[in-house]
């Protein structure tokens, strides 16, 4: 019998329609979003997923920085209409490519027509040529950070069980939900030391979403504190390649495979990322 896993890549092999844009964010920093969006797109691709990650973190270049990555090009070349956004794209390990992020970034909203339509343009190649556009957002709730998030087709919201992050996470989804009230969330909990922890944590979230805001919140899964993540980080490679049998590699290819199958039982009309994301800034007239 084939197994759930083997009937997920071949759905991703048979559709190759646009590609479904999944907006890795959190309320603050140092919760593992960058190593969350980095390890969970070299996991999708290794279900015979097209997946970009687009570094849209304000010009840090963690995503670079992570992979040991040093790009001659990126976003600001795309901005200024020097280069295409494939041009630019980097090879980075495990099949994926990246996207380099730019401080260009910082002020989409006050740049000139056609330098919008350059970002557009980009963007709309980026969903033409993928399966999943992974976008590592900024964290916390500035303006690009939520633009990008509540445009995406779901957000995967990052937090840990410290209290500070949990607030934080709880602000993020309430400025995400003012903008966008269909924004469909995933929880992923790290750094826990166990799953009944995680689910805690991913509970207390949903009651007061629910609460408060009237919705509810999806619970993805878990990534346990594991060393090697850490250790992984130093020596700029990803754990799930590093250290494929550590328990944090395991858990994330089981989110990976999660969101593969809510993809394959998922309504295929897309819902317009573009449009969504030119309206966020202010720019649809350029959409």
């Amino acid at each position: 019998m084939v197994d759930q896993a083997q009937n997920l890549r071949e759905f991703v092999r048979d559709s190759r329609q646009h590609a479904r844009v999944l907006a890795v964010t959190s309320g603050k920093g140092g919760v593992g979003k960058t190593t969350t969006s980095v390890n969970l797109a070299i996991a999708l691709a290794a279900e015979s997923a097209r997946v970009t990650v687009l570094d849209a973190d304000l010009g840090l270049a963690n995503v670079e920085v992570l992979l040991g990555l040093n790009s001659l090009y990126n976003l600001q070349h795309v901005i200024h209409g020097e280069k295409k956004i494939l041009q630019i794209l980097a090879q980075g390990p495990g099949g994926i490519h990246v996207v380099p992020g730019s401080s260009g970034l910082a002020k989409l909203a006050d740049l000139g027509p056609a330098a919008r339509q350059n970002v557009l343009t980009g963007l709309r190649e980026l969903q033409d040529q993928n399966d999943f556009v992974i976008i590592d957002t900024m964290a916390g709730i500035g303006q690009n950070a939520v633009a990008f998030a509540a445009a995406a087709d779901e957000v995967i919201l990052v937090t840990t069980p410290e209290p500070s992050a949990i607030v934080d996470a709880y602000a993020m989804v309430k400025t995400i939900h003012g903008m966008r009230a269909d924004s469909v969330f995933r929880l992923v909990i790290n750094m826990v030391a166990t799953e009944q922890q995680a689910l805690a944590v991913a509970s207390k979230l949903s009651h007061v979403a629910q609460q408060y805001l009237g919705r509810s919140l999806s619970y993805l899964g878990y990534i346990p504190r594991d060393p090697h993540v850490s250790q992984a980080i130093m020596q700029t490679q990803p754990f799930i390649l590093r250290f494929p049998g550590a328990a944090a590699s395991k858990c994330m290819h089981q989110l990976a495979l999660r969101i593969l199958q809510q993809r394959a039982e998922a309504d295929q009309r897309r819902p317009g990322f573009f449009r969504r994301f030119a309206e966020t800034l202010g720019l649809a007239s350029s959409a």
